[in-house]
């Protein structure tokens, strides 16, 4: 096929072929430091889709049109989730007997503890003994109101359930979409295919796809922003750094014609978020047996999905078979690295899992 080496020495089932392959993007020590578009196709022999060519019927070309459609539909998505928390997960979590306040006696207002516990997350005794005597308290006092602070600071069960009833809405909703998408694909049965006629003919994509990248993309983008907003969690810069990447990732294989790949590492990922969403919705309803099967799910999809087949099959489509491909294209060196990041960060949140 256009755009493949005649001499690409690849199998089904090749793990990493051989490092010489991947050097290859290194080569010429980046004296041609085009990136992507234009100036790659004329340099690789290839024309330019966008010369006077219309994409076939049901595909599209990649322009900013489509990333600002994301970015409306980012806004659109952010809306629509106050909505369904406000008006549908509010009140069935209502129905389960959640609450937005905690039980226990309010704390009240203290202007000088609540400087002093926005300063110090975890006051040692001697802090609270220095603040109690400068408050004209007890120890015990202060430690009580500490206490009662931190429970009403702590976000409720009712917001929890808000918040995971609809990323579970939306996990259910794409990763149904994106397999039955990816499902039709030959490249999901043979990943070598994700690189056939790269790159002319990876550059048009199918609109299936293309709507597939617009809800991923879109949703990521509205994470990125909420997670300011959200409930605070422990490993806030890491999920921070996993928004990033994952938006480089769908935004560089938009452009860069390597959509194949692409759709391959969403499909990979949202199989776990559901069984997680599941689980935390079991939790906090107090179903037991549900959050404990859905967690078991949880972490057996975690390890077969982003510890076993996304290094073994994607990770090795993406740097040994295309290296062959693309030889020394720039861009394939930073979608590797946005990809070995991912794979850092799966392995980094599996030892908290296990």
């Amino acid at each position: 096929s256009s755009g493949i080496n005649a001499e690409w020495p690849l199998r089904p089932g090749m793990l990493f072929v051989d490092w010489a392959s991947f050097s290859r993007i290194f080569s010429n020590k980046f004296d041609t430091l085009w990136w992507f578009g234009k100036d790659y196709y004329n340099k690789n022999g290839q024309n330019w889709p966008y010369d006077g060519q219309e994409p076939p019927e049901g595909y599209v070309y990649p322009s900013g049109d489509g990333i600002k459609t994301a970015l409306v539909l980012a806004v659109l998505l952010t809306l629509l989730r106050f909505t369904f928390e406000r008006l549908i997960a509010e009140p069935i979590g209502k129905w389960f007997g959640l609450r937005h306040r905690l039980p226990g006696t309010p704390a009240g207002p203290n202007l000088k503890l609540e400087t002093f516990i926005s300063k110090h997350k975890k006051p040692t005794s001697a802090q609270i003994s220095v603040v109690a005597a400068e408050a004209d308290m007890e120890v015990r006092q202060v430690e009580n109101w500490i206490r009662r602070k931190q429970r009403e600071l702590y976000p409720s069960r009712l917001n929890k359930f808000k918040e995971a009833s609809w990323r579970w809405v939306f996990y259910c909703g794409v990763f149904g979409y994106g397999l039955y998408t990816i499902l039709q694909e030959d490249f999901f049965y043979n990943t070598m295919l994700c690189w056939v006629g790269f790159p002319t003919h990876t550059w048009a994509m199918k609109k299936s796809i293309y709507y597939y990248y617009l809800l991923e993309g879109a949703f990521y983008l509205s994470l990125l922003v909420s997670q300011f907003f959200d409930t605070k969690r422990k490993d806030f810069w890491e999920m921070f750094l996993h928004h990033i990447a994952t938006l480089s990732l769908i935004g560089g294989s938009y452009w860069g014609g390597t959509y194949r790949v692409g759709a391959l590492v969403m499909a990979t990922h949202d199989i776990s978020d559901v069984f997680l969403e599941t689980g935390k919705l079991g939790v906090y309803t107090g179903h037991t047996v549900i959050a404990n099967v859905c967690f078991a799910g949880f972490a057996s999809s975690w390890f077969f999905c982003r510890i076993v087949l996304f290094p073994f099959r994607i990770l090795n489509c993406a740097i040994a078979e295309g290296a062959y491909v693309v030889q020394h294209w720039p861009a394939h060196i930073v979608y590797t690295g946005f990809l070995i990041i991912l794979q850092i960060l799966h392995i980094y949140w599996f030892t908290f899992i296990i």
